[in-house]
């Protein structure tokens, strides 16, 4: 089943809407076309009550005000590019600078900020949606004009799949993620350091003060990295490792052992769970690393429903290329080539 209504105007007066879809057992997912935003999750516990397992916004206020892409999908280039340079095939491209000295998730007038056009694909079993967005070519300093398409589907299986179509008219590169921050507790319980994490990754890509990639691709060995075996977040919160403290927390790439270039598969990549194994969140994906991301700069961010935001209080799992891969050749390439389609999807299971 799906619910479409309005959720507010963005500041010319364009409608935002807002989509629920909800399955059989009573899961729902409610989806803006303002920047694909996953904006509550809710999970039954009891007659008549559940459990919002992402933080959010109430308004579209909010969410344009907000600098920390709560449930978005984020593009051009989720995560980071240095000085927000690039060149392909001889040609520097700089794109916009919205962190310090470098362009991230796609520069200050992003995918996020964008109202998508939507379409219905379904309203009964498996119900789904699919947003989409024409980004010139210039568009935050990124070259060439891409068409770019994502399809929501919440499955009987209780998976949120997104999976993110693009073509390009020139040769350019392309990075998408959602950004939601999970809390399985409900997004107004306080901190997720009592959660248990794991993903299936026996490296990451260390990275600068400024949280750019040195270029080294680490063992995790002996780290707070090492999150193959179920660990409690804040076990590497308390860590006095070089890579935590430049972080204030997780905010990390893990190279994910599942990926196998241009599959188009997603594969099981990690799990989280709260302490009592109320609710626990499977990922799968295609894509080469997931960003973990601990929410370290949260101080009273007014969230939903009244509650206020603190740090640790979610916990990001963005499926993506790695961090400043147009400026790290060795990397997994996201170099989208003209005439070519981009695929890729990411899928996340709960169970309760």
């Amino acid at each position: 089943m799906i619910n479409r209504s309005i959720f507010g105007k963005m500041p010319d007066g364009t409608m935002v809407e807002q989509f629920c879809l909800t399955n059989s057992h009573n899961v729902s997912v409610e989806i803006l076309n303002l920047g694909g935003i996953i904006r509550r999750w809710l999970i039954p516990n009891n007659i008549n009550q559940h459990t919002d397992i992402v933080l959010g916004f109430d308004t579209v206020s909010d969410y344009l005000a907000d600098d920390s892409y709560l449930g978005a999908s984020v593009g051009r280039y989720a995560n980071r590019i240095n000085q927000g340079k690039f060149s392909i095939a001889g040609s520097v491209y700089q794109t916009d600078i919205n962190l310090g000295d470098n362009c991230l998730h796609g520069g200050s007038q992003g995918f996020n900020r964008k109202v998508w056009q939507s379409t219905v694909l379904s309203k009964d079993d498996n119900p789904s949606i699919m947003l989409q967005l024409t980004s010139p070519d210039g568009d935050q300093g990124f070259p060439g004009k891409i068409s770019v398409k994502l399809i929501y589907t919440l499955t009987e299986q209780n998976r949120l799949k997104i999976e993110y179509f693009a073509t390009t008219e020139q040769t350019t590169v392309f990075n998408p993620t959602n950004h939601s921050y999970f809390n399985l507790s409900g997004h107004d319980s306080g901190s997720v350091k009592s959660h248990q994490i794991q993903i299936i990754a026996s490296h990451y890509t260390p990275t600068n003060e400024h949280a750019i990639p040195t270029g080294e691709i680490a063992d995790v060995d002996k780290t707070p990295f090492d999150l193959r075996s179920m660990t409690t977040i804040s076990q590497p919160l308390i860590s006095d490792h070089q890579q935590i403290k430049y972080g204030n927390g997780l905010d990390h790439n893990l190279c994910l052992d599942t990926y196998t270039p241009h599959s188009n598969e997603a594969t099981y990549a990690g799990k989280a769970s709260t302490k009592t194994d109320t609710i626990n969140l499977q990922i799968y994906t295609n894509m080469p690393g997931i960003q973990i991301f601990t929410a370290n700069h949260f101080d009273n961010k007014k969230g939903k429903d009244g509650a206020l935001y603190q740090a640790h209080q979610g916990v990001c799992f963005e499926t993506q290329f790695y961090p400043d891969t147009p400026n790290q050749p060795h990397f997994p390439s996201a170099t989208l080539e003209a005439a070519k389609e981009f695929y890729s999807v990411t899928e996340y299971e709960v169970l309760f």
